[in-house]
């Protein structure tokens, strides 16, 4: 069965600490690293759905557009020293669910439709 929710937990001292909550995820959940709440902020880590070779790792942060991410309010940083790119997206923890759980949703929906039009470039345009 595959996995379609993520769970929210609360980070304390570097421990998770207690769940704040579970959140559907319609599409794209495989290309979520981790997820969990600190100091009332939701940190989601994005990463691609499959392994990238070396030339295509700088390529994909270099094509990343993550503006429409600041639009829906979310800090968006880059996350060095992963095996694939990865990006850390910060956003204020919603304590109304469906509020959250839409919010997760752009986010995710939005990734995922940018990495795969990143792949499409990269992987019909040979580098």
């Amino acid at each position: 069965m595959e996995a379609d929710s993520v769970v929210l937990m609360e980070k304390e001292n570097g421990i998770l600490a207690k769940e704040l909550g579970s959140y559907r995820i319609e599409t794209g959940i495989e290309y979520i690293y981790k997820a969990y709440v600190e100091e009332e902020n939701v940190k989601l880590f994005l990463t691609t759905d499959v392994d990238v070779s070396d030339d295509e790792y700088n390529e994909i942060y270099d094509e990343y557009n993550f503006e429409p991410l600041l639009s829906l309010g979310c800090e968006v940083e880059e996350v060095e020293g992963e095996y694939n790119p990865v990006w850390l997206v910060r956003i204020p923890f919603e304590k109304v669910h469906d509020d959250m759980e839409k919010k997760l949703n752009d986010i995710v929906s939005y990734h995922e439709k940018e990495i795969k039009s990143i792949f499409k470039k990269l992987r019909s345009n040979p580098l």
